[in-house]
């Protein structure tokens, strides 16, 4: 089975792997889209809920979508919703929010009005939106949730994708043989959300279900991440070989540049995460090995804030070709980063997402 190498999308192709920063509310946090691009970034994931919360996609919609919008003519993907409504539902301890077969329900705690998000709802709105990959609504797993939790959140992650993508099927006007072959038309792709948590058993279920109904890509639903925090390879490994070589396979939240280089690995090729522009934001830098102030495998981190780099004259890491390495010091970024100066959020942002952006482009495997 021929290995896919990149995604052909209606905003140009997304050449596999590739890292997504995340544009929550249609901004990456302290850096332009031009930024972005200079920085290496080619596709980025923008937050459906928020959007439509904030502004309303039916807005988006008329003023041209969101490509015209954001001012990026590149590719972008939306989530479903369902994890911005997860942590409301779970975390917002109110009455009204809940999940029931039919699907969410919950309190906007933006302006107190009830909101509903079903896996039509969902695909409409992404729909308004415009993007260019598009996720089915899931029920998301928490670390904690018992077996028979796991179970109904795979059993209803299984009925609202069949939902999702009728109503994807129905937009577009599809019929299954012509949805079985995404690149001889300009139709957004269709993402599907494995979930299961630690439970090899219903992780396999929850694919085979899955992709019984047939998506463009799959993505690894619920946390990544262990109780302890460490990364949840062996889950990862495990989904990455059920998911077939020709679907895209988006591990979605990873990770640190090990966790990624780990999932290269094992298969996975798409990913999105916020730790390169919200680390940045708190000075910390990811530089090459033997750079920074803390060693990990394959890279190391520097926390620009620390008093040794006080009269370091240095670039922040002369292997790196970046804005901010070609034209401040580490004592300058170090002064911005104190006195939280939006243009040292903005350099520090700049460098470690190419930082991220090398090191999808490199491809190497890494040293396990």
């Amino acid at each position: 089975m021929t290995k896919i190498s990149k995604i052909k999308t209606k905003h140009g192709d997304i050449k596999l792997p590739s890292f997504m920063p995340d544009a929550t509310y249609g901004a990456i946090q302290s850096i332009s889209f031009n930024d972005a691009k200079n920085a290496g970034v080619n596709e980025i994931v923008t937050t459906t809920l928020h959007l439509e919360q904030h502004l309303g996609s039916e807005y988006i919609e008329k003023i041209g979508g969101v490509h015209k919008f954001f001012g990026w003519n590149r590719p972008i993907l939306t989530d479903s919703g369902g994890f911005q409504v997860f942590s409301l539902i779970h975390v917002g301890n109110v009455k009204k929010n809940k999940i029931e077969d039919k699907g969410c329900t919950f309190k906007n705690p933006t302006d107190g009005r009830i909101i509903k998000l079903t896996p039509e709802s969902s695909q409409q709105i992404q729909h308004n939106l415009g993007s260019d990959i598009r996720t089915v609504l899931d029920e998301p797993t928490y670390l904690d949730m018992d077996q028979k939790g796991l179970e109904k959140a795979v059993e209803r992650t299984t009925n609202w994708a069949k939902r999702s993508k009728n109503e994807f099927m129905k937009i577009y006007n599809l019929t299954e043989e012509q949805f079985a072959q995404p690149d001889k038309s300009d139709r957004p792709k269709l993402f599907a959300v494995i979930q299961g948590g630690k439970n090899l058993k219903l992780r396999k279920r929850s694919f085979e279900e899955l992709h019984n109904i047939g998506f463009d890509g799959y993505n690894w639903g619920g946390w990544t991440v262990n109780k302890n925090g460490t990364f949840a390879s062996e889950i990862g490994e495990f989904m990455a070989k059920m998911i077939p070589n020709n679907k895209i396979k988006y591990a979605m939240g990873v990770g640190t540049p090990d966790d990624i280089l780990i999932s290269l690995k094992q298969g996975w090729n798409l990913f999105d995460c916020v730790l390169p522009t919200r680390n940045a934001r708190h000075g910390y830098l990811y530089v090459n090995k033997g750079v920074g102030d803390k060693e990990f495998k394959n890279f190391s981190v520097m926390h620009i804030k620390s008093e040794r780099y006080k009269y370091d004259t240095n670039p922040i890491d002369e292997n790196c070709n970046c804005e901010t390495c070609q034209t401040v010091s580490r004592a300058y970024l170090r002064h911005l980063i104190r006195i939280k100066e939006p243009s040292g959020f903005r350099l520090a942002t700049i460098h470690n997402l190419r930082f991220y952006s090398d090191l999808l482009e490199k491809q190497y495997i890494p040293l396990i």
